[in-house]
């Protein structure tokens, strides 16, 4: 292992990396390592804290969801899919405003989903969300 030199004292001019030359270089290429040695280790203690295709909810026919009455004020006007969440846009064409629901597609560790409107949430099974109707419902319910 390469010998790290001794901090400069206090008041010292700062050095830059090409000032240190090859010592220099020879700790970073180390501190690098130990980055990636640390990083892998830490992916292999926490694998499902990172995306993974299998936990991740694939609502068929989403489309279906736009037209249909959310309550007797307002309709769904829009469903996003994106890659992290369902985008759901609700309106009253009465009314200037729009409200959004998200439903994140990542399963949580208990196996449940999370459904958020305003602050506020709502875990759900993929059971209770497997249809536009039940959707509804979950939507109704938060």
């Amino acid at each position: 292992m390469p010998h790290i030199p001794i901090p400069p004292k206090p008041g010292a001019q700062p050095q830059t990396l090409a000032q240190f030359g090859n010592i220099g270089q020879q700790i970073k290429d180390i501190a690098e390592q130990q980055a990636r040695m640390v990083l892998d280790e830490w992916l292999k203690q926490y694998p499902l804290l990172f995306e993974s295709k299998i936990n991740k909810l694939k609502i068929h026919n989403i489309s279906k969801l736009i037209g249909m009455k959310y309550d007797d004020r307002l309709t769904i006007t829009g469903v996003i899919e994106e890659d992290k969440w369902y985008e759901f846009r609700l309106n009253n064409n009465n009314m200037n405003s729009e409200y959004i629901i998200l439903l994140h597609r990542r399963q949580t560790d208990s196996g449940h989903y999370i459904m958020e409107y305003d602050r506020k949430t709502l875990w759900v099974t993929k059971d209770e969300i497997d249809t536009p109707e039940k959707i509804i419902i979950c939507m109704n319910t938060i």
